[in-house]
This record gives C-alpha cells, structure tokens and sequence, in this order.
C-alpha cells in the first residue's frame, strides 16, 4: 500500500514538472495549423469574388480550389514543426522518467522505513478485529495471532481519531491493566471517567489503577471515589476491598476495621486462604492500632472555640478583624495561640491547638490550663484599643478535646 502511493505520489511530480513542455508543443502545433487555415480560407474567398466578377471560369476555380486543398494538406503532412514536437516529446518523457526515478531513489535511499510499513501491514490485518472488539463482536483472526500491545497500538489509533468516545477510554484502560501498566491505565479511565461521570464501574476501574499505581496507597480523591462507588452500589466488594486495603496502608485504621469485618464475615466472597489469612492479620492490627490512635487523640489538645458576636457590630463593622487567643494561666504573657479572621468571614467556631503556637517551646500543651479571650479590632491590631470590643476571659484545661464559649459584647474605653 505506502509503495502504490509513493509511485502515484512520484508520478504526479513527474508530470507537474514535464507539464511544461508537452504545453509548448501543442501550442505550437496549434499556432501552425490556424496560420495555413486562415491563408487557405482568404485565397478562397479571393477566388469567390473573381468568379462572381466573370475574371475567372467556373473550371479555372475548381483547379485553383483543388490545388489549394492539397497545398494544405502537404503542409500539414510535412509540418517542420512535427520534428520539433517529436523533440520536445522526447525530453517530457525524459523528465517524467528522470523524476519518477528519483524519486523512487531518494524514498528507497531515505524515506523507506521497515518499522513504518510494519505498522500499516499490522493496523490493516488488526484493525478491524480492534473495532469489533470494541463494539462488543468476538474477534476474527485465531487466537495467539497476535500481542496485547499490538491490540493497544492499534487501539490508541482509534483514541486518537474519537478522542471523545469513552468507551475508547476505558477499553484502552482496561488493556493498559493487562500490560501491568497501571499508571498509564489510570490516565485512560480518567479521561473515560470524565467523559462518562457517575458510572459506577469506570470510577471502580479508575481508583483500581490508582492504588496500583502509587503502590497499595490510597488518596483523598481515590477514598472518594470508592465511596461514591459504595453509594451506587452498597457491598460492591471490589471497592470494598480496595477501600479496605487502601485505608489500611495509608495509616487510616478506623476506616479500615468495619471494612475487612464485612468482607470476613461475608462467605459469598470466597476468599481463598491466603487472602483471608492477610486480611485477619491486618484487621488484628488495624484494631490495636484504631484504639491507640483514639488514646492519643483524646489525650490530644484541641480547643473548640465558639464566638459569639452580636449581630448589629456584625453589619456595623464587616471588614474588622477577629482575635481569639489562648494565654498560659500562670507563665508568660504572650499568646500561645492566636487564630483572626474578617468580620464578615468568621466562622460559628474556631479551633486552637499546638499548631498556631507562636514558638515552639510555648504550644497550648505545655501548660496544663489556658485563658481563652477574643478581640473585635477595628484597627487591624492584636492590641486592644479604645473604641474596640473583647470578651471575658475564660479558663479552661488543655488536656483533649475542650468546648470553650466567648462573646464579644464588652466595649474598650
């Protein structure tokens, strides 16, 4: 087939370049032949008038028409232009030879490439077992007859032709899977996942090839989409068990219990032995490590801090800035924590904890009670000045989880 269209390809030029020449010669030609028409044509008429005049008889202009016919067609046998014709001829065939020649010679010296022809003789015999595949037909040529990456080098061809086709997308997932290729299978479902939404399989396929692809490791955007999964399809156990699994790598040991529970408890899974082995060793310890983790976190401190401001300095001042602190009961005067915020974007509750800790050696932590306040400043400045609004002070331990309330109603003087 490449070799019909480069000799056609070749040919073409051969003729666009010759072109020229076999032009000339027909003008040529043609320029010749209507100067002996036109002189015949004019003696003739001539010999009209001279009869219609009695100059001359009616046999003495039969003689002389007769003599004029042949003299015309004499000119035409022995045209001279004919061997000059014959000439320019013979360097338009040259030329058309000459560059289809060459042309031949500079694709077989250069052009020529076994790998491309390889690839159009495979896409020719494949591509039409890839299409009925595709449309859900069983393939015709013999089974072994050729690889999965062939099937997926013909496959991206048709991505690349209907880049809008989801099911281009997943089939093409789906074979990137096969070839253990799980990263560039998830960039196939992504696109298939976002031209298709909310398909329950597609998300499954695609948070498939995350985990694999990141080693076992599960993301925010993965633990999402095998709970949308869930939703659609409640004990789907393959995003069961990934989300299990996942969560499990990732540290998330209460997500991960109930999970590996269900899917124990549920013979109709037929976990072969060694599955179910792991996945009893991992729920042991996804248990242990569930209860410590809840240990640490009550004995982590965390200050829920709820703030009231009334409703009228709320409208009166929208673009003030909000302090809350959290001060040591007995230590240093500085704020161990401060969190601020616009007026018009404070939130109903705010959290103080050992992130906002202003040095490191001084973290709400460190001190077994704090004093919790809030300033309204119409200054921008963590200073109250007159004209602002504060709050009472309020103690409270830092041990766990503590729920702390401020209003801020007690105007500066």
């Amino acid at each position: 087939m490449p070799f019909m269209w480069m000799a056609l390809l070749a040919v073409l030029s051969g003729v666009l370049v010759s072109w020229p020449l076999w032009r000339q010669v027909h003008q040529d030609r043609v320029a010749a032949s209507g100067l002996s028409r036109r002189v015949y044509e004019e003696r003739l008429a001539e010999m009209h008038v001279d009869l219609a005049e009695g100059e001359i008889g009616q046999e003495e202009f039969d003689a002389i028409k007769l003599e004029l016919a042949r003299t015309l067609l004499a000119e035409q046998v022995n045209d001279p232009l004919e061997t000059a014709a014959m000439a320019h001829r013979g360097w338009a065939w040259g030329v058309l030879m000459a560059v289809v020649l060459l042309g031949g010679g500079l694709y077989a010296r250069g052009l020529y490439q076994p790998a491309l022809l390889t690839w159009w003789q495979l896409e020719g015999r494949l591509g039409p077992d890839v299409d009925r595949v595709i449309t859900g037909q069983q393939p015709q040529l013999p089974p072994g007859s050729y690889g999965l990456a062939d099937f997926v080098r013909v496959l991206q061809t048709r991505v690349e032709a209907s880049p809008d086709h989801f099911d281009l997308w997943e089939g093409l997932g789906m074979s990137y899977m096969q070839l253990s290729m799980p990263d560039m299978a998830a960039i196939a479902f992504d696109h298939a996942n976002r031209l298709h939404p909310g398909d329950a399989s597609l998300e499954l396929a695609l948070a498939h090839a995350r985990v694999y692809s990141d080693n076992g490791q599960l993301d925010e955007a993965t633990r999402d989409l095998l709970l949308d999964v869930l939703k659609q399809e409640p004990g789907q156990v393959g995003a069961e068990l990934l989300l299990a699994e996942g969560s499990y790598n990732v540290g998330d040991y209460a997500r991960a219990v109930p999970l590996y529970e269900a899917l124990l408890a549920d013979p109709s899974i037929g976990l072969d032995a060694a599955d179910k082995s792991v996945f009893e060793q991992h729920l042991q310890d996804a248990r242990s490590r569930a209860q410590a983790d809840a240990v640490h976190a009550a004995q982590v401190t965390r200050l829920q801090v709820q703030v009231q401001l009334p409703a009228d300095l709320r409208q009166e001042y929208p673009q003030a800035t909000v302090f809350v602190f959290a001060q040591a009961l007995q230590g240093p005067p500085m704020p161990l924590a401060v969190v601020r915020h616009v007026v018009a974007d404070m939130p109903a509750q705010v959290v103080l904890d050992d992130t906002q800790a202003m040095l490191p050696a001084l973290k709400v932590s460190a001190f077994p009670q704090v004093t919790v306040s809030a300033l309204l400043s119409l200054h921008g400045q963590a200073m109250p000045q007159p004209g602002d609004y504060v709050s009472a002070h309020v103690t409270t331990a830092t041990a766990g989880e503590q729920h702390v309330s401020l209003s801020l109603d007690q105007v500066v003087r």
